[in-house]
């Protein structure tokens, strides 16, 4: 019993000696709960929704009002021209078309279908448009004095970019960006920590390099195996599941450049307040946990609270599951891919900085 005191009374004592390993047990659940629990919902809100209506037309005036009056839809952004293109562009989550001559004369002759036109890059998505837009469009008859029981209008849904709301579809573009981010953070974080544990850090600071010979060393090659890691999770996605590659393998390669500036960083800043692989691990599980639930890739970003939002914006991950899942599925425009490198390359610049500073490069 008193050895079992001794090794108790011993890992106490080391746990409150490493503030770093103590922060990560005790403190980080907490900010996770709070974290993670206005992140995480199933619900599909805020979906940005697209009119094409004629002058006068009343009917579909009270189906959009209704809309976005209802909480589960928003405006989509400079979408009055073109709704259908505001799909296909990714502005827009889901669009409704009237028939040649407006709705509210198609009603009156009997002919009142409406296109519906949803974005299924995300299924969380893409399975409550429907349903929602139903209720919507019952309560607006019902403000034409329709009976609800016999709405007076129809629905011809296209579904977009993932007809058969295949979750594969949906889960293997999403995987891609996240486990080369997981690759990036492994790799590259655990090679130096490892080589402060050994001490052979040590002889790398003394020897004539600079820090960023170091540090260059340290990243380049590690880019080059997540490169492989990514080829490799893309070809069984093609041939196993049977994913669909509609996009540019060129934009596909240089969106892997772009998010490894940023990815590579976070690693090496991440590796800078590790000491031992031990606490890197923690660290990897703790900031991938929270990139990925933060990012988009599993969670719709539109659902959670305005805050959160904004982390997710400035989140690498966020902007690097979009465009891959875009590029697979969809086949984005290059302004599309630029918006996103831009915030990739900018996020990343910053974070280079500080870990570059933060790197000793004394012994």
């Amino acid at each position: 019993m008193n050895k079992l005191i001794g090794f108790f009374k011993k890992e106490l004592i080391g746990l409150l000696r490493d503030p770093v390993l103590l922060v990560a047990v005790m403190v980080m659940p907490a900010v996770q709960l709070v974290v993670l629990s206005g992140a995480i919902t199933l619900e599909a809100k805020n979906l940005r929704l697209a009119v094409d209506t004629g002058a006068h037309d009343m009917m579909m005036e009270k189906i959009y009002n209704h809309a976005i009056g209802s909480g589960w839809f928003v405006r989509a952004p400079d979408t009055d021209k073109d709704p259908v293109a505001a799909v296909q562009s990714g502005r827009a989550d889901v669009a409704i078309v009237a028939p040649e001559g407006g709705l509210t004369r198609a009603v009156g002759r009997g002919e009142g279908e409406i296109q519906v036109l949803i974005d299924s890059m995300n299924i969380l998505k893409a399975q409550s448009i429907e349903a929602y837009l139903q209720g919507v469009t019952a309560r607006a008859a019902a403000d034409m004095n329709y009976s609800i029981g016999a709405s007076p209008i129809e629905f011809n849904v296209r579904i977009l970019f993932n007809p058969q709301l295949n979750t594969k579809w949906f889960m293997v573009p999403s995987l891609i960006a996240v486990l080369v981010f997981i690759a990036l953070l492994v790799l590259i974080t655990i090679s130096i920590a490892k080589e402060k544990e050994t001490g052979t850090i040590e002889t790398l600071i003394s020897a004539p390099v600079s820090k960023y010979d170091i540090i260059i060393g340290k990243v380049v090659p590690y880019i080059l195996v997540s490169f492989l890691i990514m080829l490799s999770i893309l070809v069984i996605g093609l041939i196993v599941f049977g994913i669909p590659f509609v996009g540019s393998g060129l934009m596909f390669l240089l969106g892997f450049l772009a998010f490894c500036v940023p990815g590579a960083a976070i690693a090496v800043l991440l590796a800078n307040y590790t000491h031992n692989q031990q606490q890197a691990l923690l660290g990897i599980v703790i900031v991938a946990f929270l990139s990925l639930m933060l990012s988009g890739a599993l969670i719709p970003t539109e659902n959670m609270p305005t805050l959160l939002q904004y982390v997710s914006y400035i989140n690498p991950l966020s902007h690097y599951s979009y465009m891959v899942r875009s590029i697979i599925l969809k086949g984005p425009d290059w302004s599309y891919f630029a918006a996103h490198a831009f915030v990739m390359i900018l996020v990343g610049g910053l974070i280079w900085v500080i870990a570059v500073k933060k790197f000793k490069t004394t012994l």
